[in-house]
């Protein structure tokens, strides 16, 4: 929920707290385009996706519009997730902010030491080209394979590097001690009945 006054948010506020016990209240940001980018890679080699910029029939990018728009393979009541989600494939924006968010989609995959493929959503004041990262989806449904066809990505070449990296990663945590065997307690007597 958005709330533009002291009576929205009240109502959002008994609204929200039908969901959970603790509320997370966040400053608006004014003038808001949403775009997201998927990351594909590891903390060492990473690369971005095409931008995207999802279309909101509200104020803000509602669970109706990710869940339960048109793009239903039942006539409704099944939905296809963000396949199905109105979007601008390639965003909106122009090629220096567009490089400015996949930058920061590898940076921000990288220093959360993430692995596979991600989707990163990000907020944008339109006014002041301000970009801000709103969340990571770790496991993005359909893979967010949409948004890597447009820079020659394949489906079939998605699932290839990620089976990759997975086996890579299996590779590297094999050589990783977890435990030791160790006599540090040996002799020792505890006084005590």
């Amino acid at each position: 929920k958005k709330a533009n006054d002291e009576e929205g948010l009240k109502d959002a506020i008994e609204y929200a707290f039908q969901f959970a016990n603790k509320l997370l209240i966040e400053k608006v940001v004014e003038n808001l385009k949403e775009v997201n980018c998927s990351v594909l890679g590891d903390f060492e080699d990473a690369e971005a996706s095409e931008c995207e910029e999802p279309v909101n029939t509200d104020e803000i990018l509602s669970y109706e519009d990710k869940y339960m728009s048109n793009g239903s393979k039942d006539g409704g009541t099944k939905s296809s997730g963000m396949t199905s989600l109105k979007r601008k494939l390639p965003a909106d924006i122009s090629k220096e902010m567009r490089d400015d968010i996949r930058n920061l989609a590898v940076e921000t995959f990288k220093c959360l030491g993430c692995n596979g493929v991600s989707r990163i959503d990000f907020m944008i004041n339109t006014q002041t080209n301000k970009i801000w990262v709103n969340e990571i989806n770790t496991i993005p449904g359909s893979l967010a394979f949409y948004l890597w066809e447009p820079v020659g990505v394949k489906y079939s070449q998605l699932l290839d590097k990620m089976i990759s990296l997975s086996l890579k990663r299996d590779r590297e945590n094999k050589d990783i001690s977890y435990s030791f065997e160790t006599n540090i307690l040996a002799g020792v007597k505890l006084g005590g009945t």
